[in-house]
């Protein structure tokens, strides 16, 4: 399945719309290869299925115009588990990080605060696209909330810094109708 997901990737930097036929044959591939993640606790995969709900669409030419993945993917166990959050979140961070340029020549105090804000952007950004991921695949505002306060309690966020992923949760319920 892992060579599949490859190739799905592969493919969705060249053509993000697809038509009707391929779109749902892509949500019945999904669907099974999500179901097979979750029973196997495997979450790589599933982040990445994850990104390519948000990516692949098709235009069916009613509003919205664009139906994308995640509409028909909502209802998979694997979307209703912290474990699955928690290790993508992890795996997202640990990739952000290490496309970091190592700096050779740090000089101590202020090389410490620059990593400090590095590792806090790192954060905050990926912290506000989760949430809004989770809402999206139809959590619940209290659920992405307490995620939230767990990843920003590990992280030593600034207040300022959750208040405004607060708000993203806020504004991302809104959107989803939720």
């Amino acid at each position: 399945m892992t060579a599949e997901i490859v190739c799905l990737t592969s493919q969705r930097v060249n053509n993000k719309k697809v038509d009707e036929q391929i779109f749902y044959r892509l949500v019945q591939f999904f669907a099974i290869a999500l179901f097979e993640c979750n029973d196997s606790e495997d979450f790589g995969p599933a982040k990445i299925l994850m990104n390519m709900c948000f990516t692949f669409f098709y235009e069916d030419g009613r509003p919205p115009n664009k139906q994308f993945l995640y509409n028909y993917l909502r209802d998979q166990a694997v979307w209703h588990s912290l474990r699955f959050w928690n290790a993508a979140f992890f795996d997202a961070l640990q990739y952000e990080r290490a496309r970091r340029p190592v700096c050779a020549n740090g000089d101590g105090q202020e090389h410490l605060m620059d990593d400090r804000h590095f590792q806090e952007n790192i954060t905050f950004g990926q912290l506000g696209t989760f949430t809004c991921n989770m809402r999206a695949f139809g959590l619940s505002k209290e659920l992405c909330l307490e995620f939230l306060r767990k990843q920003c309690t590990i992280a030593d966020l600034r207040e300022d810094q959750v208040r405004m992923i607060r708000e993203n949760v806020e504004r991302c319920s809104d959107q989803y109708g939720q």
